[in-house]
C-alpha cells in the first residue's frame, strides 16, 4: 500500500507480531491517523489473494472501502476482509489486533464468495470467545511454540468461520461442541493410535451411528474430519525443524499413501508437502540469520 500520515511529524506506531508458516498475528498501537491506498500496481506486486485479514479494534476504528462497499470496524466488532481488490484503508488513532488467515482455512468451511468483507459482532457468544482467544494469544506470544500458536489459531479460525456462515444459533451450539470433541480426540491420536470410526466411537463412549449423525448434522462426515485433522497433523510435523522423517514416512504415519498425501496436502494448503517444508525451513534459516 501507499501511506499518507495525517499528523506528521508526530505520527507514531508500535507494532508487535507473531508468525508461523501458517498464521500471522499483529497488534498495533497507533498515535495519529493513517490513510492507505492499495492500487493495481500493489496487487500486481503482492496479489494478496491467498489470505484474509481479521481486524479486531481494542479502541479506535478501522475503515475499508472497496469501490462502493464501505465498512468501519470499531471496538466490539471485527472485520474479515480479503485484499485481492483495490481498496482504501482509513486508520485513525487506534489499537487493533489483526490476524492473517490462509484463505483455504475459510473457503473449505464457508461457501467461497467473489470477495470477503464482513463485520462480526464480538461482544457475545462465539465472537466474545474468539476475541478473548486472539487477545490471549497475543499476550502469550513469547511463550508459545509454532505448534501451539497454530493450534490456537486453528481454533480461532473455526469459530470465526461458524460466525461468517451464520452457524451461531443455540440449537447448533451443542452439535458444534460434540463435533469438536471428536476433532479433539482425532487431533490427539493421529499418528499415535487407532483413529478408525469404531475405535473413536468406543473411546468417546458413543455408537458409530451417533458419531455419524452428529457430524452429518454439523455438515460434514467422519471421513472428512479425520482427513482434515490428519492434514493438520502432517502440517505441524512438516513445520517442525526437528522432524527428520521422510515425507513418505510422514504420510504413512498420518494414514495416507504418499501419492494421495501429496495431492491432498496441495489441495488443502496450496503447496505440496515438499514445497511447504522447504519454504518453512527457508523462513527459519532467514530468521536465524
Amino acid at each position: 500500500m501507499s501511506h499518507e500520515f495525517t499528523e506528521e511529524p508526530d505520527w507514531q506506531a508500535d507494532l508487535t507480531t507473531q508468525r508461523s508458516g501458517t498464521y500471522t498475528l499483529l497488534r498495533w498501537d497507533q498515535r495519529g491517523g493513517r490513510r492507505c491506498n492499495r492500487g493495481a500496481r500493489h496487487i500486481v506486486t503482492n496479489p494478496g489473494d491467498d489470505f484474509y485479514w481479521v481486524v479486531l479494534p481494542d479502541h479506535g476504528s478501522f475503515g475499508l472501502r472497496f469501490r462502493d462497499d464501505v465498512s468501519r470496524t470499531t471496538a466490539g466488532t471485527a472485520a474479515v476482509a480479503g485484499m485481492e481488490l483495490p481498496c482504501l484503508v482509513d486508520v485513525p488513532t487506534s489499537a487493533c489486533y489483526a490476524l492473517q488467515v490462509p484463505r483455504t482455512e475459510f473457503d473449505h468451511r464457508v461457501r467461497p464468495r467473489a470477495h470477503m468483507n464482513v463485520i462480526l459482532d464480538m461482544t457475545r457468544g462465539l465472537g466474545r470467545i474468539a476475541g478473548a482467544m486472539i487477545r490471549g494469544t497475543h499476550a502469550e506470544e513469547s511463550r508459545l511454540s509454532d505448534r501451539e500458536f497454530n493450534a490456537v489459531c486453528d481454533r480461532i479460525t473455526e469459530l470465526l468461520c461458524m460466525m461468517v456462515a451464520g452457524e451461531t444459533e443455540p440449537q447448533r451450539a451443542h452439535r458444534a461442541e460434540v463435533a469438536e470433541s471428536i476433532r479433539r480426540y482425532l487431533r490427539t491420536n493421529i499418528g499415535r493410535g487407532d483413529v478408525r470410526l469404531p475405535a473413536v466411537a468406543n473411546a468417546l463412549g458413543w455408537s458409530e451411528r451417533q458419531v455419524r449423525v452428529v457430524l452429518q448434522e454439523s455438515g460434514t462426515t467422519f471421513r472428512d474430519v479425520r482427513r482434515e485433522e490428519a492434514l493438520r497433523a502432517a502440517r505441524e510435523m512438516l513445520e517442525d525443524p526437528r522432524t527428520t522423517m521422510s515425507i513418505a514416512d510422514l504420510a504413512t504415519r498420518c494414514g495416507f499413501t504418499p501419492a494421495w498425501f501429496s495431492a491432498a496436502f496441495k489441495e488443502r494448503f496450496g503447496q505440496t508437502p515438499r514445497e511447504f517444508r522447504q519454504h518453512r525451513r527457508g523462513e527459519i534459516a532467514l530468521q536465524r540469520a
